[in-house]
């Protein structure tokens, strides 16, 4: 029975998405624009000439300018009657010289002509109490930093809150997907719509994938179809970033398999592309018999090797599973340059769009799989950790996982505490 789909074809159709996705980028209307200026600019100008031509408008010019002439006459008047008081005082002044004292009143036309004076001063006042907003500004400094530090707290509490109910709603979302009469997927084998389903309660390994959004469906599909159709071949196809880091992966599917009795050993093999070129023959394979070749970078496989590879794992030589690991581009080419063994791989799942929240998710996953603990300080250093990782790699991260807990083992034992298992950011 030929599949109703395959790796191949599923490829294909990433491939085609992620075209789609850029291609409606240059799709601008840019020359809408310009018009509706060139329109908003003509009537401007002929608004703007208008004016000048309107003798109402020069009228009021030359009545205005003729007024302010008059004000300025009349302020040079004012001066000369108040110079002209000055000098019949001061010879007052000379005349009387015991009446000093009531003669400052007439001094007053000078202040007058001097009324920048008495602003000048009343702007000065309220300078004096410049130092006390200075203290008041001051002392209030302490409340003001509290405030924002109280605010950016509030903030982030806001966004751990709405994280931790994202996830909850992600969760609550996977779990009805995952019941019975929940999201429908297509069967790989038969083309017929089935229920999601749930990871099998053997491929313990496999349950840390389904907390991951962009990677669950694929995996939940892929061993769920396998279980359904023992029969047909069990072989995948793991795409990750440039071909690196997906080779646990397939090392998780291969111990679940055995646990759930796919396949009858729990023998596993991984070998490079480049390795595996260079063997004159595959009799070093025989010793797989029912278990797990992984292949990593595929892509770069010689297609004639490749296809004694798959003619020595039939069922009916060495009978064991193919899995193959790579990068989009290299595996989505060696499958059209060699479609006779297209249809020997079904299943697909498509890793390299794991983002820092699932390597997060899968991180929890793990740490429970190997049955340790750890708080929400240890996930918290385990994201600034991920920025010195390729995005993905996960047999990278899960390395760096182990060694975390190896050291955590190390610090129990060396504080004799022994089977608590408990992460700390020490550890990380």
């Amino acid at each position: 029975m030929k599949p109703f789909r395959n790796a191949y074809e599923a490829i294909k159709r990433l491939l085609a998405s992620i075209f789609k996705k850029g291609g409606p980028e240059p799709e601008v209307k840019p020359e809408v624009k310009p018009e509706e200026e060139k329109k908003v600019e003509t009537p401007d100008t002929s608004v703007s000439k208008e004016p000048v031509k309107d003798p109402g408008r020069e009228a009021a010019v030359e009545a205005v300018k003729q007024a302010v002439s008059k004000e300025q006459g009349n302020k040079t008047a004012q001066a000369a009657q108040a110079e002209q008081t000055a000098r019949t005082q001061n010879k007052n002044k000379n005349q009387n010289k015991g009446q000093n004292k009531p003669q400052p009143k007439p001094e007053q036309p000078k202040a007058e002509t001097k009324p920048e004076a008495k602003p000048a001063q009343k702007t000065n006042k309220p300078k004096v109490k410049a130092p006390d907003a200075d203290y008041v500004s001051k002392s209030d400094q302490a409340a003001y930093d509290e405030e924002v530090k109280r605010r950016l707290e509030r903030a982030a509490k806001r966004e751990r809150e709405e994280k931790r109910a994202e996830q909850r709603a992600a969760r609550r979302e996977m779990e009805a997907q995952n019941s019975v009469g929940g999201k429908k997927v297509v069967d790989p084998v038969t083309g017929e719509e089935v229920p999601l389903g749930t990871i099998p309660a053997e491929a313990v390994y496999l349950k840390k994938y389904s907390r991951i959004p962009t990677t669950s469906d694929a995996v939940l599909t892929a061993i769920n179809s396998i279980v359904r159709h023992p029969d047909m071949s069990k072989n995948i196809v793991i795409l990750g970033r440039n071909g690196f880091g997906t080779v646990k992966v397939g090392e998780d599917f291969a111990r679940s398999f055995f646990a759930m009795g796919l396949v009858s050993s729990d023998k596993i093999a991984k070998v490079k592309a480049k390795q595996l070129n260079k063997m004159p023959n595959l009799d070093k394979l025989n010793g797989l018999k029912g278990g797990c070749l992984i292949i990593e970078n595929a892509g770069l496989v010689q297609p004639q090797k490749l296809v004694e590879v798959i003619r020595n794992s039939d069922a009916t030589v060495n009978d064991y599973v193919v899995v193959l690991t790579g990068e989009i581009d290299s595996l989505a080419a060696f499958f059209e340059d060699n479609p006779e063994i297209v249809d020997q791989f079904i299943y697909l799942i498509d890793i390299h769009k794991i983002a820092e929240r699932g390597m997060i998710a899968l991180a929890k996953g793990y740490v429970k799989e190997k049955g340790f603990t750890a708080d929400k300080a240890v996930y918290e250093k385990l994201k600034g950790s991920l920025a010195s990782m390729e995005a993905g790699n996960i047999d990278r991260f899960v390395e760096f996982l182990d060694n975390a807990m190896k050291r955590c083992e190390n610090r129990e034992k060396m504080d004799g505490i022994t089977g608590k298992n408990e992460l700390l950011p020490q550890d990380i």
